[in-house]
């Protein structure tokens, strides 16, 4: 499993809240679609792969109980401080736990369950990905429901390493720091499926000075449709609906990847 966010004090979790902590988020929409299932199954909620918070954030203020996993105790460690700047009912509803999706034992479970934002990309072989699968699925209610949220493999993008991803710019809003991230090397490993990205970020004083950076690998395994499918099949997974967007759109090559799955029976 990549680790690119791991460490206490890294740069690069503090960069990525930075980059995804404002409005708009990232993908438009996700936080409004899981509250939705969430209504829709009851909950309580568990996100696996929670990073900083920002959805989980968002759930427990808006009324759910939430159980926020994540592997990076630099990522817990933002979203532990989030969480304590929250109205008191709100902090109550939301608990944050430090635990490998491959291992998940939280001894519960949960209406809804969802891994946001790509981050099951972050398991880089079959077995990684199967071992998730059937340890999220032991958390998965008898009438709940599993989100998995993927890219859609766009086969241009898998093809040209000199096609580097846009920089990201982001500004921390207490610290008002500024952080900066660009793609210095791509590569592809085709037989394993996994792109290879060596990443530069770089933090700067409010007005300017250089006060880090740092290069870190990240490594993403695209899954194809099909595949997820069986994946899900194989780990006792009921496909029940499939998106291209958080707005409901039908799947769509090149797009996102949102599948929502219940447990088999």
């Amino acid at each position: 499993m990549d680790r690119f966010y791991e460490g206490p004090a890294s740069i690069f979790a503090r960069a990525y809240d930075a980059f995804y902590h404002r409005a708009p988020p990232p993908i438009a929409g996700d936080a409004a679609f899981y509250a939705q299932l969430a209504r829709g199954t009851g909950g309580p909620v568990l996100e696996v792969a929670c990073g900083t918070g920002r959805i989980a954030l968002v759930l427990a203020e808006r009324g759910f109980e939430v159980t926020g996993v994540d592997v990076s105790d630099g990522m817990l460690a933002i979203a532990q401080r989030k969480r304590a700047a929250l109205a008191a009912a709100a902090r109550d509803r939301l608990t944050l736990v430090a635990q490998d999706m491959c291992e998940l034992n939280l001894g519960r479970r949960f209406g809804l369950v969802f891994v946001p934002f790509r981050s099951f990309q972050h398991l880089l072989t079959v077995d990684l990905q199967r071992s998730a699968l059937t340890a999220i699925r032991r958390h998965v209610a008898p009438e709940g429901r599993l989100v998995l949220h993927l890219f859609d493999p766009r086969l241009d993008l898998l093809i040209d390493a000199n096609a580097r991803p846009p920089v990201l710019i982001g500004t921390d809003p207490a610290t008002q720091r500024r952080y900066v991230g660009e793609v210095l090397r791509t590569g592809f490993d085709y037989l394993a499926q996994v792109r290879r990205d060596l990443w530069r970020y770089t933090e700067f004083t409010p007005d300017g000075v250089e006060l880090e950076t740092a290069t870190r690998e990240m490594a993403l395994r695209w899954t194809w449709r099909w595949e997820l499918r069986h994946l899900l099949e194989l780990c006792g997974c009921e496909v029940e609906a499939e998106y291209s967007d958080f707005a409901g759109s039908p799947p769509a090559y090149g797009k996102e990847l949102i599948v929502v799955a219940r447990a088999g029976r």
